[in-house]
């Protein structure tokens, strides 16, 4: 822990935000940076918590505002934008929505580009999707700051953990959280809730991380059986 807050203090909140905006700018991209930043959140205190959010916040808007622009390119290239062009024609419709959704998406741990490329080639205006995306990122930094905190209390707190024993759990907890959502169909996820809306959408991912959890169990048990078998 002291060896990744030294790292950490070299680069100060920089080193954040360059992670935010790294993590963030490459399309269709998973990289889980929150699952490192979340265990080291809790550790600031006072205004540098608020500088390390707003670090995080600014990097990862500013990121998702070149896959804006990129989204937005593709509207000038034919082929593409026919490919996107139902989802597209679902967004023009429902502009007024579409700050919504884009807050609600930036505000979650879910790939969100499936969202925001088509949003650029409709030409959504880009202060709107500006600020709605920033209040978004400032509100998943605020809840991965909760979350670690939480994790730390549980482990450090709760379970008496040392600190070089309940970072490497809380990461490997929440890598596991990510790789269930990464598990999700979010293509199916963007297809439902364009033709049955938001809570059909809602319905779908309940359902599909039940579904994911219950295989992931059975796959434990199954594995768990075979141990106790050969032994």
């Amino acid at each position: 822990m002291e060896l990744l807050m030294e790292t950490l203090s070299k680069w100060g909140f920089l080193g954040l935000f360059l992670s935010a905006f790294a993590s963030n700018v490459i399309p269709y991209s998973t990289i889980p940076y929150l699952v490192f930043i979340a265990p080291l959140l809790p550790h600031f205190t006072g205004f540098e918590l608020l500088y390390a959010i707003l670090s995080l916040a600014v990097g990862a808007t500013l990121g998702k505002l070149v896959v804006y622009f990129i989204g937005r390119s593709f509207g000038r290239i034919k082929r593409i934008s026919n490919y996107t062009w139902s989802t597209t024609r679902f967004f023009t419709r429902h502009q007024k929505q579409v700050f919504i959704l884009t807050l609600l998406v930036a505000a979650s741990p879910i790939p969100d580009d499936v969202f925001y490329i088509p949003i650029g080639t409709m030409g959504y205006s880009v202060v709107k999707y500006t600020i709605a995306l920033f209040i978004g990122k400032l509100i998943v930094s605020i809840l991965t700051y909760i979350y670690g905190a939480s994790m730390a209390f549980l482990l450090e707190g709760i379970g008496s953990m040392p600190i070089y024993l309940s970072i490497p759990i809380s990461i490997i907890v929440t890598i596991i959280l990510y790789w269930i959502i990464g598990k999700i169909d979010w293509n199916n996820v963007e297809n439902v809730f364009i033709e049955k809306g938001s809570l059909m959408a809602f319905i779908y991912v309940l359902n599909s991380i039940i579904y994911i959890i219950s295989e992931l169990a059975s796959k434990f048990i199954m594995l768990f059986k075979k141990i106790i078998a050969r032994r």
